[in-house]
């Protein structure tokens, strides 16, 4: 089965985070922009949209054992695009 190998950046400190394997690119997206939009006192990804984005480096076959990389990692979302801001209550 294929994996997916994504990787958040650190815009501010101009590096990779460890990379991770997933099924499919958008259960991805979709973990990065809940971990985005998770309000804690120690979530740098919510605190500074800005400085992170979400990048697919390759694939990883688990019956193979064999790498296939991107010639260059691909943004697949920024965090930016995907904070929600908080509605005040009326």
């Amino acid at each position: 089965m294929l994996q997916f190998v994504v990787s958040v950046k650190d815009r501010a400190a101009d590096v990779f985070n460890r990379p991770f394997f997933v099924p499919h690119r958008n259960v991805a997206v979709r973990d990065f922009t809940d971990e985005v939009n998770r309000s804690a006192v120690d979530n740098q990804l919510n605190k500074h949209p800005d400085d992170f984005d979400l990048y697919l480096l390759g694939t990883f076959d688990d019956n193979a054992g064999t790498f296939a990389m991107e010639d260059q990692p691909v943004v697949l979302v920024r965090a930016k695009d995907v904070i929600q801001t908080a509605v005040a209550a009326v």
